[in-house]
């Protein structure tokens, strides 16, 4: 999808070295993936000692988490 942003020259240049992207639609993207797991996984981690949680299917859902997210890599 194009869209127009208007966003720090600065700000972008340090996500690319982040990144190591090399590529302004490649860091902007990763980034934003990045935002959006951290935020989940927050919400996740409020949701301790509210529910009862398996620790040992939560393990395996990280797991296959961290394959998927090799794989993007």
């Amino acid at each position: 999808m194009r869209t127009t942003l208007n966003l720090s020259e600065q700000l972008v240049k340090e996500v690319e070295n982040l990144y190591g992207t090399g590529n302004r639609s490649k860091a902007v993207e990763k980034a934003l993936e990045e935002a959006v797991r951290l935020k989940k996984l927050k919400a996740f981690m409020n949701l301790k000692g509210r529910v009862a949680i398996d620790k040992e299917a939560a393990q395996k859902i990280r797991e296959a988490e961290l394959l998927v997210n090799e794989d993007i890599r």
